[in-house]
């Protein structure tokens, strides 16, 4: 989010000493991200901390998310299943957030380190890494209940009426524009991956455990290497849903990678690729409209969401399709010779 939460800084601070019982003296908003709202937490030994704040109104979604990935994350921490990732905090309670009547606190150990949000185009060492961790990741077994893929697009027809409602229902005259001038290449998609996700019903598809969102801003470098956070989107799900992630980032260095950590080639289903890729992509456009249709937003979140459906959703689909065809072919070669 862009502005701090009207929970007010004293507040959260009372809170935090309240069930956490940390002396908390300093407190600053760290403006990233649209699902949460984010702070910076210094206690007066010099320890610092990460604060997640969900609004029960505007976030419900990353609520109920709640539920299955922070005992997820206490599970990888407490068994040591994998050190890259990140944990909550536990408070005096032993519980890992604390429930309010209008909010949600997740309390993070603070990790220093740079993101990799700005590191575009990754380095052939980031890919590989991240292909490394993923397959680590991927040969986990977990004791805790986590949702399957069940390949839904229900939010298409969402979607779809907020497409054909936009001008009628938006007075921002960017925003209608920037819809009309792909309404036809963003209904043929909605199409597209409903057809595809029909055809996954009868399918038996090895699941794997998935962080399910690793872009670059979910990766933090350290001293010690590249850590993990943001678990929100944690899913059983084929490995081909983090492999999407990296269509049109050095994708064959991604597979050389994973391949070598899990000892055997892999050849994904790029039927599972093309679905991934632009289901995110359609889910992205899904919840920025959504914002700006039934949310009240101020002016400044308005123009960050504009932005982001412009510059960091629409522009990015012939590349996506143009990587899917080139792996398509790498593999039909392979299997013609």
């Amino acid at each position: 989010m862009n502005k701090p939460h009207s929970t007010s800084f004293n507040e959260i601070l009372h809170m935090i000493l309240t069930y956490y019982g940390l002396p908390a003296d300093s407190i600053s908003f760290i403006p990233f991200g649209d699902k949460s709202y984010s702070y910076k937490i210094r206690c007066r030994n010099g320890n610092t901390f990460y604060l997640k704040l969900l609004d029960k109104n505007l976030q419900k979604e990353a609520i109920a998310q709640t539920e299955y990935y922070l005992p997820f994350l206490r599970e990888l921490h407490e068994r040591d299943l994998f050190p890259p990732a990140i944990y909550p905090i536990l408070t005096k309670n032993g519980r890992a957030k604390i429930e309010l009547d209008e909010i949600v606190l997740i309390l993070f150990p603070w990790i220093d380190g740079s993101s990799l949000a700005d590191s575009y185009p990754l380095k052939e060492s980031y890919i590989r890494q991240i292909a490394k961790l993923s397959a680590k990741l991927h040969m986990i077994t977990t004791n805790t209940q986590l949702p399957r893929e069940s390949f839904s697009v229900n939010f298409l027809d969402e979607l779809y009426t907020y497409i054909k409602t936009l001008p009628q229902r938006s007075t921002s005259l960017e925003l209608k524009t920037i819809i009309a001038t792909k309404e036809k290449e963003i209904i043929g998609l909605i199409e597209k991956i409903k057809q595809l996700a029909s055809t996954f019903e009868n399918n038996h598809f090895q699941f794997v455990v998935c962080h399910g969102d690793l872009w670059g801003g979910n990766f933090i470098q350290t001293s010690s290497g590249l850590r993990i956070i943001d678990w929100e989107s944690v899913i059983l799900a084929p490995m081909e849903r983090e492999l999407a992630g990296y269509i049109t980032q050095m994708p064959f260095v991604f597979m050389d990678a994973y391949s070598e950590k899990i000892g055997s080639r892999i050849k994904p289903n790029i039927d599972l690729l093309r679905f991934f890729s632009f289901r995110s992509q359609l889910h992205n456009l899904y919840s920025w409209l959504k914002n700006l249709l039934i949310y009240d937003l101020d002016r400044k979140q308005q123009m960050n969401d504009i932005d982001m459906i412009k510059n960091h959703c629409l522009n990015r689909w012939e590349e996506i399709e143009e990587g899917l065809q080139k792996l398509e072919f790498h593999f039909n070669q392979k299997e013609g010779e």
